[in-house]
Order: structure tokens, then sequence, then C-alpha cells
């Protein structure tokens, strides 16, 4: 099968916070299984709407809290939760090639 992505992915088991675009979390937390600079699949027990726009604050250990945001790109249920794929929004002025 041919890769479709833009950007390669790597392996992550990164914990994150996921927080609706007015701030309101809608999660305590998930985790980020796979990213890249332009996304990432993430996992969580919370159900998310495909479209739907979401902040995640990602807490590595010992360093500042780091803000992404991003839409729901596709969701897949999985046995214990929900799987995610995840398209990074680019800050302004920044296009994502």
């Amino acid at each position: 099968m041919k890769e479709r992505r833009k950007a390669p992915r790597t392996s992550s088991n990164v914990p994150l916070d996921i927080y609706d675009p007015k701030g309101q979390m809608i999660v305590g937390e998930g985790r980020f299984v796979d990213m890249s600079v332009r996304g990432a699949r993430m996992e969580s027990r919370k159900p998310l709407k495909a479209k739907a726009s979401v902040r995640l604050h990602v807490v590595p250990s010992g360093k500042p809290v780091l803000e992404l945001s991003g839409k729901v790109v596709w969701a897949r249920k999985k046995t214990a939760g929900y799987e995610y794929g995840i398209r990074f929004s680019a800050p302004e002025n920044t296009p994502l090639s």
C-alpha cells in the first residue's frame, strides 16, 4: 500500500488533556499513539465527533505544557475507548505544507 501521508509518523505514548475550542475540558486524559508535524493518532475513552475542533494540552514530564489545536478527521471505536486521527491546525500565517 502506498503511503499517503506527507510527513513521517513517530511512535509516541505521550499523555494529553483534551479541551474544546472554548477551553472546556472534554476528557481528563488521552494519549498519542503516533504523531508527525501535521497530525497524530490518539486514544481516549471519550467519544468525539468527526470534524470537531479540539485543543490538546501535552504535559511532558518536567517540561512546560505544549498546546496544540486541531480537528478530528476520523474516529474509530475500540474495545476500551476510541481512536482518532487529528490534523493539527497551522499557527496563523504558517502554512503546513
